[in-house]
């Protein structure tokens, strides 16, 4: 007998197909469409769940911490941005890229240890250990990495999967494997594509590096990203994107993102609505917009990733440290 999640699961399989099929026809199209129309509604309906939620973070005296350290790091990333982008200024993000790593390790703290000479203790290695690593190369490149692909598909992967386990459900597995299977099928498939217009590259060029991280990453050069050898790993960012998309607005009988009040709804559609006017008006400035948005949700979703992710492993090591 089909239970609820066998049909959330099936919707969701349906969903990686289509994400797929759209990605590899028009992935330029794709994910510039996702982005500005799909992620803004997604950032202001997870940030509304997660408060709601206390953020998954058990303590307040530690939740409260961690969200100055949330703010303070949000601050210092849009005045990088602001400088560099709006101002033609750009400024050095050794900061910024600390901050970001540093609200990614106390994410744990403020999830697992209770004392609070521990969780400053820990803090204060996790800033020693971030500030040691700042010469090298991949200081930046997890910082970037942790905020585009990791979040939007990585962590997309161990929520299919705990959700799977969690239903002991067969089609929650099959969900995972055809998740899997997509994401191989977009970097494979060979068919043509529609091209970005010039129009596109213009706007694409905000986010270019992740391509050109992806390839180089995958031990391949490509003279531009817009061609027949650099879209591959396009349509995998334009599949990871959509479905990572699709896939919260699909849960809404399971974990109810929608049960707010009214008044909080309708300021929730407003400023979705709001977003879509500014990025029809110009895709530059709604980017400007929402990168602060953007930021800010996947900075807040992190005790739930690592909770989810030690949940994965649970039986197989340690993971409560209360400590």
């Amino acid at each position: 007998m089909s239970t609820p999640a066998d049909r959330l699961n099936w919707i969701n399989i349906a969903l990686m197909v289509a994400a797929l099929a759209a990605a590899i026809i028009a992935p330029f199209h794709v994910f510039l469409f996702a982005y500005a129309v799909l992620g803004p509604l997604h950032y202001l309906t997870e940030v509304s769940w997660l408060h709601d939620r206390h953020f998954f973070t058990p303590s307040r005296t530690h939740r409260v911490a961690w969200l100055v350290l949330v703010i303070a790091t949000t601050i210092v990333m849009v005045i990088g941005y602001v400088s560099a982008d709006l101002l033609q200024h750009p400024v050095a993000p050794t900061v910024e890229i600390g901050m970001f790593l540093l609200v990614f390790v106390a994410a744990v703290v403020a999830s697992y240890v209770r004392h609070p000479i521990n969780a400053t203790a820990i803090t204060g290695v996790a800033m020693a250990g971030i500030l040691i690593l700042s010469p090298y190369p991949a200081y930046g490149i997890v910082a970037y990495l942790l905020i585009t692909i990791v979040h939007v598909f990585v962590f997309t992967a161990f929520f299919i999967l705990a959700g799977a386990k969690k239903s002991r459900s067969a089609s929650g597995y099959l969900s995972f494997a055809v998740f899997v299977v997509c994401a191989a099928a977009s970097l494979l498939v060979g068919l043509p594509f529609r091209p970005a217009t010039g129009q596109m590259r213009e706007i694409y060029a905000a986010f270019e590096q992740l391509n050109v991280l992806l390839l180089r990453m995958a031990g391949r050069r490509t003279s531009s990203v817009y061609d027949a050898s650099g879209v591959g790993v396009m349509r995998f960012v334009a599949f990871a994107y959509t479905y990572h998309y699709l896939n919260w607005f699909s849960k809404t009988s399971v974990i109810r993102w929608h049960d707010v009040s009214r008044r909080r709804a309708v300021g929730i559609l407003a400023a979705w609505a709001a977003g879509l006017v500014l990025y029809m008006f110009s895709y530059r400035i709604g980017f400007a917009v929402f990168y602060v948005l953007s930021v800010i949700h996947v900075m807040l979703e992190f005790p739930l990733n690592h909770q989810t992710v030690a949940n994965l492993f649970r039986g197989l090591i340690p993971v409560r440290v209360h400590s």
